[in-house]
């Protein structure tokens, strides 16, 4: 007679949407600020990063003996909870077991697929508050590369018949960038198809207002054609 199956072993959690968090399973990890960067930093690279390359990154103020002496200590640091660091040669990389939502996320913006819960990774913002070059840099594409997925995620839950969630995932790219037009589009025509004209039309003069209060600026054609018959009607 066989036993039970023994329960998965809990795995670690490296969260860099929305904040800063390590944890295994339920249970956070503390962990030093220097312990921190150098984690956000392998996690942000899929490929080993020297040692050197991750001293002068992590401290570029401090001299390359004084840097390599922090890194020495955040590496022993982080080695005191969990051994979450590989050493490869030279080289630093995480536990390819330890679990990121930030790679996690970045696969979403390849193949946003329909799947809803894509949703809140692709709307979260990379370690707020941060503001090293390194992680900056990150965020800038980041930026884009969410919105564009937000967007053909929207599609995708739309044309599967999930109106409510693709609602979610276009209002999601409005709020992370206000002006850009192709998400105020995709919205105006998921209320058109839920036979919604009224609230397209809101949607639009609200982006209308917004577009000429910050840029000066007048909505494209493309989405002024999509709005045309309502607004002939408006105007009646």
């Amino acid at each position: 007679m066989t036993g039970p199956t023994p329960a998965p072993e809990p795995r670690l959690h490296l969260q860099l949407l929305d904040g800063f968090r390590l944890g295994i399973g339920r249970t956070p990890i503390h962990v030093v600020p220097g312990a921190q960067r150098l984690l956000a930093l392998l996690a942000l690279h899929q490929s080993p990063v020297p040692r050197p390359v991750a001293a002068a990154l992590l401290w570029p103020e401090a001299t390359s003996r004084r840097a390599a002496a922090c890194l020495r200590s955040s590496l022993w640091r982080l080695n005191k909870p969990a051994p979450l660091v590989v050493f490869i040669e030279d080289a630093l990389t995480l536990d390819l077991k330890v679990d990121i939502d930030f790679r996690r996320a970045c696969a979403l913006t390849a193949e946003p697929g329909a799947n809803p819960d894509a949703v809140a990774l692709l709307k979260a913002d990379l370690l707020p508050g941060w503001a090293q070059p390194w992680v900056q840099a990150e965020r800038d594409w980041w930026s884009q590369a969410r919105l564009r997925a937000l967007e053909v995620l929207s599609e995708r839950l739309r044309s599967s018949g999930d109106h409510h969630h693709a609602h979610q995932a276009a209002l999601a790219a409005v709020q992370t960038d206000p002006l850009r037009e192709s998400a105020h589009r995709t919205l105006v025509q998921l209320h058109l198809a839920d036979g919604n004209p009224a609230q397209a039309l809101r949607q639009y003069q609200s982006y209308r207002a917004l577009l000429r209060a910050e840029l000066g600026l007048e909505p494209s054609p493309h989405i002024h054609d999509l709005m045309r018959p309502l607004l002939r009607s408006a105007r009646c």
